[in-house]
């Protein structure tokens, strides 16, 4: 074999070699990192995450406190430094350090005993002690200048296990945030052990600071460890209350009340849910009224959920245009329109042959229907193709141009207008919540827009055709297109005419509005028949006339 296939070979086979696998210290789905920001953000590529109860405690605000706390229940150490201040029949002011034997030297008065002695009974025994030598008119004030250095372990479900230094009067909040905080995902907020010597001294549970600001006192000595431990149980609640999270309990079962007392309810709660997972991996949901809880318990794993499901007996109803009542009328649930304009206030300029009806829910449809219709659209007009650079080039200005358009269109709100037929009983129109009824003003003006040489308004002439008011505008300008014209009528009725011959035919009545549609020019037929339609959807929905 010469030199340069074994060259080969022995390339080929690096190419193609993969090293073994080994079992991995962490599971799937366990975070490979202690950052706490990293796994938030390593969380968040899962989807939207509830948040842990108490996960913003731990940002850094208690380590950074460097002076002590007064605690009148601490008892002081070998090594503490105490300021004392004596005046009346003896002048002294110093610090004084507590010995190995757990003395303080007063001078000219001797040593006092203070090892052990409680922060609040410090002056009084002082004052007993100097009252041995001087009786009388001697005054003292005694208080912990420096509190002697110590070590703590902080392990367990924390971001930074070790070793950190404080004081003796630092909180548990203060070397749990010097660690770094909890870990979110596993440890526990209401099982935090504090040991001493292997013996178990104390275990706090944070949610009494979390929700009322409660925290024990506790004099830690160098040695001591805190453990933060697993989460045994979880419920998460969301929906309608001010705080939705995940709450940790120690039990299995839990009152369902109780939980939610953590989660404070809305004013507007009336229903809750909870979602249960059996071991057969079956989901069960089962719904309540918040006032038939009383007995109802949840476990750990359970989801509920909080929502407002309040019987509306009412509508309300705006009203505008021309009428001398109220604007706002608050209506039964089968309230009909025939009723409602029966309570009306109406004045002679009231044309109530005119009214129109709008309903957001038909706005809400005419809104949907754009939008698809424009998305239609912009595929085509992006996904033709171009057969040569000319045309190429026609088609990239075609198509700014019409992106342009459909950009412009999708700002259109339409009314969501309700045409009354003239044959329908008014009496059989029944309201939703959030109508609008508008009364025109009776008027003597037509209006002409679009693709006309002057658009404006014009007195109502009787017997004036549509092509009459056309030629009263100074004709159709060179854009328009003879064939695509509308008359709206003042009650939202729609007319189309596509010749000139129906144009002359038609008699415009007061308050109709005519709309000239511009001629559309372009190879692609179906670009053009989708603007086409996009227009007459615009115009008649939203009474708006777009140009390309």
């Amino acid at each position: 074999m010469n030199y340069k296939k074994l060259l080969s070979l022995l390339f080929l086979g690096l190419f193609l070699y993969q090293p073994p696998c080994f079992a991995a210290d962490f599971s799937i789905g366990e975070s490979v990192t202690d950052d706490p920001e990293l796994l938030e953000k390593e969380t968040a590529l899962s989807g939207p995450v509830i948040p842990v109860f108490g996960k913003n405690l731990f940002k850094g605000n208690f380590k950074n406190i460097k002076q002590p706390w007064f605690n009148p229940e601490y008892r002081i150490q070998i090594g503490d430094v105490i300021s004392v201040r004596i005046w009346g029949a003896v002048e002294f002011a110093g610090e004084m350090p507590v010995d190995s034997q757990g003395n303080i030297f007063l001078p000219k008065m001797g040593t006092c005993h203070v090892l052990g002695v409680k922060n609040n009974r410090l002056v009084s025994l002082i004052s007993d002690t100097i009252r041995g030598t001087y009786r009388e008119k001697v005054f003292v004030y005694a208080n912990m200048a420096n509190y002697q250095p110590i070590t703590v372990f902080v392990s367990g479900n924390v971001n930074k296990p070790g070793i950190y230094m404080g004081m003796a009067s630092d909180s548990t909040l203060q070397f749990i945030d010097k660690a770094g905080g909890i870990i979110n995902a596993y440890g526990s907020f209401r099982n935090i052990e504090i040991l001493r010597n292997n013996i178990l001294l104390k275990r706090l549970d944070l949610y009494g600071f979390l929700t009322k600001g409660r925290l024990d006192p506790f004099q830690f000595q160098s040695g001591d460890v805190i453990s933060v431990k697993d989460v045994a149980h979880r419920i998460d609640v969301t929906g309608d209350v001010k705080r939705p999270c995940l709450f940790e309990f120690l039990k299995d079962t839990i009152r369902l009340d109780q939980v939610l007392d953590l989660a404070i309810l809305n004013p507007t709660a009336t229903n809750v849910t909870i979602t249960h997972w059996t071991r057969d991996n079956e989901k069960n949901i089962f719904i309540y009224a918040l006032d038939k809880i009383d007995d109802i318990f949840v476990v750990g794993g359970d989801s509920v959920n909080v929502f407002p499901d309040s019987t509306v007996n009412l509508n309300t109803i705006t009203i505008d245009g021309e009428h001398d009542g109220l604007h706002t009328l608050l209506v039964g649930k089968d309230a009909t329109l025939q009723a409602l304009i029966d309570g009306l206030k109406l004045n002679p300029r009231s044309n109530l042959a005119s009214m129109q009806l709008f309903r957001k829910s038909v706005a809400k449809r005419q809104k949907q229907l754009l939008l698809s219709k424009l998305q239609e659209l912009e595929s085509l007009i992006l996904l033709t193709p171009s057969v040569t650079k000319e045309e190429s080039l026609m088609r990239s200005q075609e198509t700014k141009s019409v992106l342009s358009f459909i950009e412009r269109a999708k700002k259109v709100e339409p009314k969501g207008q309700i045409v009354i037929n003239k044959k329908t009983r008014i009496s059989d129109i029944y309201l939703e919540d959030g109508d609008t009824v508008y009364i025109p003003s009776k008027t003597n003006i037509v209006l002409v827009q679009g693709e006309v040489s002057f658009p404006g308004a014009h007195t109502h002439v009787a017997n004036l055709s549509a092509a009459d008011y056309i030629a009263l505008s100074g004709e159709m300008n060179h854009r328009a297109d003879e064939k695509k014209i509308l008359i709206i009528h003042q009650d939202g009725r729609v007319q189309k005419c596509d010749n000139k011959n129906i144009l002359k035919k038609i008699k415009l009545a007061r308050g109709d509005s005519l709309l000239v549609l511009p001629k559309l020019e372009g190879k692609n037929l179906q670009i053009t028949k989708d603007i086409t339609q996009i227009l007459y959807q615009v115009a008649v929905s939203a009474g708006v006339l777009l140009a390309l």
